[in-house]
């Protein structure tokens, strides 16, 4: 008899009888159980798993009366000999909620590799309508974000920054293994930093593979399971990934023209103990919105006094095309309670994986820790060379070029927008980032929206990804980052056809 490894997720909506049938339903059909094995009795069972009697015979009698195992009185229950239970089991393991894919490769190499997962790990799924819908065509136009402009990329100061740290640096570098970072990009991110009016020294400054990297290391040295965390809705999902693999209660916080809803805030930092408030202050994801400044200075003064740490993801900070810069909220940190999060993707290109936290000393040395036993430090060879980008100017003249050229892209894309959408359809006007929120008529079907743009070679990334509560299918977030303003205006059309296709056809006469 296999031994049975099965620990429930108590915090899932499914019933734990259920989750239980469905992983011995796995090994039926892995055929890990073999047909006629006897399984255990149900007090024995339900004593070496730490569940109730009543929870192992509920599975059982459900599988009994899926043809899955049989029960003889007397004799005990046994996986079920017929070929129609190898079926049903196959069968029901197929439909078993978000597992299913999991369940189907258990089956093909018999190991049921969807019992042993850590409960962390088990509340890890992709945001509906993220990456896994169908497409029938090569794509055409792509506005999901996360994107560059490719075409605007400093090449040239690149590669002579690349040829440096690859030639004349390497010797002095290659036994560097530091989790912090080499100094001379610490050195330099500082620098770069009064721009945004952060007064900082090269200490103060962790290099780490991205934004997202970042995120994760916050969450793994300040979340324990069931602690609270505030985050924006809609807001970024990879922080949402990030915080629930620590098993974190997420708390929504609802966001409008000026970002974050602080009154909002005040209520539920008065109701519960909160451990970290996520924000993206300077370009709301995904929305774009500015965060005034005062909100900023209630944020600041409600997470002095409820001691909640705040995480601010300034991810899209140097994407600015109209108005006076805005300052990181860190600079009125007098505390040391934010944590400051930065990265060169969104200006160079995604690839690069180059990120860097500001935070107080204690918790830099901590992440810096955890940092080394996942990966132990970002590549030097990419370190050296954005850092010489930095100290000669190269990433500047690039961040000049870029804007311009993203400015009129926006621009493009909302005169797309107005010339191709209904007028029950709404969008942001956003001063910088790289994406606009859209939000569709009523009588659109979102998911219906999807599939029919993928059928028309366009991709978009759906309001679902953006909302953890499931909501957001009126919305979608638009990219014009990688195209140029004709092709933004020709994708644009073609998407608001097809918005227009779902209206009644009386309100689409009398739109057009």
């Amino acid at each position: 008899m296999l031994e049975l490894v099965f620990t429930p997720d108590r915090g899932h909506v499914e019933p734990v009888y259920r989750q239980l049938g469905d992983y011995i339903r796995g090994l039926v059909a892995a055929e890990r159980l073999p047909r006629g094995s006897k399984l255990p009795a149900t007090r024995e069972l339900a004593t070496s798993l730490g569940l109730s009697r009543n929870t192992v015979s509920q599975a059982y009698e459900d599988l009994v009366a899926d043809g899955v195992l049989t029960a003889h009185v007397g004799q005990g229950t046994f996986v079920a000999g017929s070929p129609r239970a190898t079926a049903a089991a196959g069968a029901r393991v197929s439909d078993a909620g978000g597992g299913s894919p999991a369940a189907a490769e258990d089956a093909r190499h018999g190991f049921v590799w969807s019992g042993l997962f850590a409960l962390r790990a088990r509340t890890l799924t992709l945001p509906a309508g993220f990456g896994a819908e169908r497409r029938t065509r090569p794509l055409r136009f792509d506005f999901r974000g996360g994107q560059v402009a490719l075409d605007v990329l400093p090449v040239s100061d690149l590669r002579r920054a690349f040829a440096d740290a690859a030639g004349a640096e390497l010797a002095r570098l290659a036994d560097h293994q530091s989790p912090f970072g080499i100094g001379s990009l610490r050195r330099e991110i500082a620098r770069y930093l009064v721009s945004r009016g952060i007064t900082c020294e090269a200490g103060d400054v962790l290099v780490v593979n991205g934004a997202q990297q970042a995120i994760d290391l916050t969450a793994r040295v300040l979340l324990d399971p069931g602690d609270s965390v505030v985050i924006e809705q809609p807001g970024y999902f990879g922080a949402r990934l990030a915080f629930t693999a620590c098993q974190a209660n997420l708390v929504p916080v609802a966001v409008d023209g000026d970002g974050l809803r602080t009154d909002e805030l005040a209520r539920v930092l008065r109701a519960r103990r909160v451990k970290l408030i996520y924000t993206t202050p300077a370009a709301q994801s995904p929305t774009g919105a500015v965060m005034s400044e005062a909100r900023r200075r209630l944020l600041l003064a409600l997470a002095d006094e409820h001691q909640s740490p705040i995480l601010e993801d300034d991810y899209d900070s140097e994407l600015r095309y109209e108005g006076p810069p805005v300052a990181a909220l860190k600079t009125g940190d007098g505390a040391g309670q934010v944590i400051y999060v930065g990265t060169f993707s969104k200006v160079l290109f995604p690839g690069l994986r180059v990120g860097y936290v500001v935070a107080a000393p204690p918790l830099l040395e901590k992440m810096a820790l955890a940092r080394w036993n996942a990966d132990v430090t970002t590549s030097v060879v990419t370190q050296a060379a954005l850092a010489r980008l930095l100290a000669t100017g190269g990433l500047g003249r690039h961040l000049r070029r870029v804007r311009a050229a993203y400015a009129e892209r926006l621009r493009a894309m909302l005169a797309a927008l107005a010339d191709a959408m209904p007028p029950a359809t709404e969008w942001t006007r956003p001063r910088g980032g790289h994406s606009i929120w859209v939000t569709l008529p009523a009588e659109v079907d979102g998911p219906a929206l999807l599939q029919a743009a993928l059928d028309a070679s366009i991709r978009f990334t759906p309001g679902e990804v953006f909302c953890g509560d499931g909501r957001g299918d009126r919305h979608l977030a638009l990219s014009f980052a990688n195209h140029t303003p004709a092709a933004i205006a020709e994708g644009v059309g073609r998407l608001g056809e097809l918005v227009r296709a779902q209206l009644p056809s009386a309100r689409r006469r009398r739109h057009q």
